[in-house]
């Protein structure tokens, strides 16, 4: 689980970053992102019933991404916040999936430090 002070959990975070964020998508996985201003980055995972109905295989998803997200969090860029989302089709998404594809989606969006 990610550290308290890394999670983002307000609603008005999480609109802001629909509305206004940069995205990046690969393999299933989306990234939404922009800069918050604040001395770390924050990351949420936002997994609803258009995922699935069953709570057990949304919070299992959640797990995966939190631990994935957890291993690149100390090389991520401060002052950010994002969302990380799952498409439906993707329940048999494994640990060492995600954590390859959140390093390239990372890449990707330039959230890396250098």
């Amino acid at each position: 689980m990610l550290a308290k002070n890394h999670r983002l959990t307000r609603r008005e975070d999480f609109s802001a970053l629909y509305s206004q964020g940069a995205y990046a998508q690969l393999d299933g996985i989306t990234l939404k992102y922009m800069p918050s201003g604040l001395a770390q980055t924050r990351i949420g995972f936002p997994i609803g019933k258009n995922f699935s109905k069953k709570a057990v295989e949304r919070n299992r998803a959640r797990r995966i991404l939190q631990q994935a997200c957890r291993t690149h969090i100390d090389s991520l860029k401060s002052g950010f916040n994002i969302v990380v989302m799952l498409r439906p089709g993707h329940k048999e998404l494994t640990f060492s999936q995600a954590r390859e594809t959140l390093q390239k989606l990372f890449q990707k969006a330039n959230l890396f430090k250098q």
